[in-house]
């Protein structure tokens, strides 16, 4: 599947790259509700895609999230067909496997202990056995286990959260949660007039965003954080097909040894 390059209504154009990107920032200053020069640059940022979606679909136990090339960041993840941001002519999505996070059962006796010791000193997210997918690839490696083996049992290992290919900045997180490319011929309209995306300038980010900016929605419902969650790990998160996936943007800086929010 690729965008369409066709649908963007009129008053879209922007004046370059500059132009394109100031107005993906206002618009994005629009969704998050104050600037994003508010949220420190270093921090790093990923929108990560999950819920009941990944595990009644068995894609979080598709050995392809463990091949090497892709536990290391060398190739992307496209696909599967199951996991989607939203119905109508959005792109297939790319996952970053080495980025994604993986839950490992520490207790299970099937794997050696010195690698459950290390994978549990190791977790993330306040959660004993979270795995950063780079972690589990060097964990993995150091101690020569193959999660893929067909006589350990299944349940050792699944997908928890699947990070969705981005440059780690918070924009690029953005473009990723929200499904825009790299200009205004990957904007959707969305198939609905609705005023909540109205402070958005640009009028094709506008059409486009009106459907990742209604909280009522039932099929994509945006939960932008409250006031008393700012300086927290979670940014943003849409809630998918009633809480069926579910769509989280994270600052990665405040992953490790605390609960995310």
């Amino acid at each position: 599947m690729t965008p369409d390059t066709a649908r963007a209504p009129a008053g879209s154009a922007v004046s370059g790259a500059d132009g394109w990107e100031a107005a993906l920032h206002q618009a994005f200053e629009v969704l998050l509700g104050r600037p994003l020069s508010a949220f420190p640059s270093e921090a790093g940022y990923g929108a990560y895609y999950g819920g009941d979606r990944l595990d009644e679909t068995e894609v979080n136990r598709d050995p392809a999230w463990l091949g090497r090339a892709a536990l290391s960041g060398r190739e992307t993840i496209t696909g599967p067909d199951e996991l989607v941001l939203r119905d109508g002519g959005y792109p297939v999505l790319r996952f970053d496997a080495s980025e994604s996070l993986f839950e490992v059962d520490v207790s299970s006796e099937a794997l050696p202990f010195a690698f459950r010791r290390e994978a549990a000193a190791a977790s993330l997210a306040g959660r004993t056995g979270i795995l950063r997918g780079t972690e589990l690839a060097r964990l993995t490696e150091r101690h020569g286990v193959d999660l893929t083996a067909p006589g350990l049992p299944g349940h050792v290992w699944y997908l928890w959260q699947a990070r969705i290919a981005s440059d780690g900045t918070l924009l690029g997180a953005l473009r990723a949660a929200t499904g825009i490319g790299d200009g205004p011929q990957s904007l959707v309209p969305a198939e609905e007039e609705t005023d909540v995306a109205d402070a958005v300038e640009h009028a094709a980010l506008r059409s486009h965003l009106a459907a990742f900016l209604d909280p009522d929605a039932q099929d994509l419902a945006f939960r932008p954080a409250s006031p008393a969650e700012q300086g927290e790990a979670t940014v943003a998160c849409w809630e998918g097909a009633v809480d069926q996936y579910r769509i989280t943007l994270w600052r990665l800086d405040l992953m490790a040894g605390r609960p995310w929010s």
